[in-house]
């Protein structure tokens, strides 16, 4: 069996996903280095101060990125079914993961306790 020819719409829609998930794991890092601080027990009682808010440029950045890498999973999902040959279905695993992820992402930071 031959295989099918390598077009830019195959390449478009593979970068799209690897981009998504490059995405995705950037705005993990800018959660991690922009979330409030923990005040645990042994803080506490040293009295040492820790940060009890976002910050607000890394909180923004945040946001917007999620919600982008939900645009961006939707947007890659909707060519590979339309336009997609069928030898690139299984990225549409990998872009309803990376869907999740963000739904379940927004949901944890707009739900977790301030």
């Amino acid at each position: 069996m031959a295989t099918p020819p390598f077009n830019w719409l195959n390449k478009l829609l593979i970068a799209m996903t690897v981009g998504g998930w490059a995405l995705y794991v950037l705005l993990l890092l800018i959660f991690h280095y922009g979330r409030p601080e923990q005040n645990f027990g042994y803080l506490k009682h040293q009295q040492i101060p820790v940060r009890a808010e976002w910050l607000s440029l890394h909180h923004f950045w945040f946001h917007a990125g999620v919600w982008g890498a939900l645009g961006l999973a939707v947007t890659a999902f909707t060519l590979v079914h339309l336009k997609g040959r069928a030898h690139l279905q299984y990225l549409k695993i990998y872009l309803v993961l990376l869907g999740a992820a963000a739904i379940f992402t927004l949901l944890l930071a707009t739900f977790s306790p301030r």
